[in-house]
């Protein structure tokens, strides 16, 4: 059975795959903005502060940072 941090790797993988669209990263920015935790929020602020990402992904990350410091 997956645990919840393997859930949050699997967001992780996405939000940083280069084979992802824009709307799949962003909802797995959302996602890790529920889950919070750590590696969640490290990896939101890569994305966020990452110029190779589109304004959609960097707007998703931004705002499941603000959910994810509230944990």
């Amino acid at each position: 059975m997956a645990t919840p941090q393997d859930a949050v790797q699997l967001l992780i993988t996405i939000l940083e795959s280069l084979n992802s669209g824009a709307p799949m990263k962003a909802a797995a920015a959302e996602g890790l903005g529920y889950a919070g935790g750590f590696d969640a929020r490290a990896a939101l602020i890569k994305a966020l502060t990452s110029p190779n990402r589109g304004l959609e992904v960097r707007v998703a990350a931004a705002k499941a940072l603000g959910r994810a410091a509230r944990d």
